[in-house]
């Protein structure tokens, strides 16, 4: 069974300084496949267990910034670790999980490998784990100060504005909570969108 193993160079080019070491000692002393990602709107990253003759695989987008990329890969090396230990016998991000993931991010924030302006938002974030950094809007927006292009943020646009998000042009009506009432211009029909979500402008 031939591993898929990123050398150190890789890996270097998409962690921040001096984390690469330990994520290669983890894909090796696991025996995981580690691939790096082309981008996916979907999901970020993810982890399948290992299956007949195939090693258990965890997958990364190569697109995220080097903060991004790190927590995603501990979000992903979480599960691993949880599987490893529960097998399929508990929830996929439950109290196990969590255990698991807050251990591992709690090192490497003790270590400083995070930015001090990261380090509020990710603290809070450890209080109560998410599913995935996107499910986590302050995380999420304190993530995106490091990409290299800025997004731009449903919730940062006037009312009555026009946007694109997957291809698909909408306008956004009114505000509820965390979502936004917005209509789809091609058929006029209403959703709630995060104001969370990353989208283009419209211009007319």
């Amino acid at each position: 069974m031939k591993l898929r193993i990123p050398d150190l160079q890789s890996l270097e080019n998409h962690l921040p300084s001096g984390t690469s070491q330990i994520i290669h000692k983890w894909i090796i002393e696991l025996k995981v496949d580690f691939v790096i990602s082309k981008p996916r709107k979907t999901k970020l990253g993810d982890f399948r267990p290992a299956y007949g003759s195939k090693p258990a695989r965890i997958t990364v987008n190569g697109n995220l910034n080097p903060y991004h990329f790190l927590l995603t890969t501990i979000h992903e090396f979480a599960h691993l670790g949880c599987y490893l230990k529960h097998g399929n016998k508990v929830l996929p991000h439950g109290k196990e999980w969590k255990t698991i993931y807050t251990k591992l991010l709690e090192k490497h924030l003790d270590q400083g490998v995070f930015p001090q302006k990261l380090e509020p938002a990710l603290r809070k974030h450890l209080g109560r784990p998410s599913a995935s950094s996107c499910s986590d809007p302050g995380l999420f927006r304190s993530l995106s100060h490091f990409d290299n292009e800025p997004k731009l943020f449903l919730s940062q646009v006037p009312l009555n504005s026009l946007f694109s998000l997957h291809d698909t042009a909408y306008k956004v009506l009114e505000k509820r909570r965390t979502r936004y009432l917005c209509i789809r211009l091609e058929d006029r029909k209403k959703y709630l969108v995060s104001g969370n979500a990353v989208i283009q402008r419209v211009e007319i």
